[in-house]
């Protein structure tokens, strides 16, 4: 729900740019966000990126903490398109697989108007972040995926890998020295968090 309202104010309010998806998993949001798209901003274009192999071999904090392991969240390519036949929606142009540091760099769209950013661990949110950043038009929203602040909105009984401690150090850290601030985003269940460009 969160994802449908965010992506579909940035195509109504007219957001210049394309949307995109990082850890786009088995499309489930990707195809939200490409429905968006076709029905409010055709003219955009969504770029998705996906290991399709689960999270990376963990390093620091995520590796501690025990939240979360290599592996985790794998949905094969094969299963994201799948996903799209089944309810069908035709699937973007732009899927890349690989790390993120083996195709964000060179794959992001110049400008972006709606961006949810997935990647479920500190180093991958830490990485993506300064490039989605300097990308998003005025205006544009960016959302965060399982974003957890216990203090603003305690889910005691939520699965602790739907509300990661990496993804709120991760992006503390980026917004220390911003203009812009994370706020959560009730998701039932599950938390999100989201910040608009200035």
């Amino acid at each position: 729900m969160n994802v449908f309202h965010l992506a579909s104010q940035c195509a109504a309010m007219n957001i210049p740019g394309d949307m995109i998806e990082l850890g786009c998993n088995s499309g489930e949001s990707s195809i939200i966000i490409q429905k968006v798209i076709n029905h409010y901003s055709p003219d955009k274009k969504l770029h998705c990126f996906d290991s399709f192999e689960g999270l990376p071999e963990l390093h620091g904090e995520d590796k501690t903490e025990g939240v979360y392991a290599e592996g985790f969240m794998e949905a094969a390519l094969q299963e994201f398109y799948d996903n799209f036949k089944k309810t069908g929606v035709e699937p973007p142009e732009n899927v890349n697989k690989g790390w993120f540091n083996e195709t964000v760099p060179q794959n992001l769209p110049d400008k972006i108007s709606f961006a949810l950013v997935d990647g479920d661990i500190y180093d991958s949110t830490k990485y993506v972040l300064p490039y989605v950043y300097e990308r998003l038009s005025p205006g544009a929203v960016c959302m965060f995926g399982v974003y957890y602040d216990d203090k603003i909105f305690s889910r005691p009984y939520t699965w602790p890998q739907h509300k990661s401690p990496g993804v709120k150090r991760a992006t503390d850290e980026f917004f220390a020295d911003k203009p812009e601030s994370v706020s959560v985003l009730y998701a039932n269940e599950y938390s999100n968090g989201y910040f608009r460009k200035q």
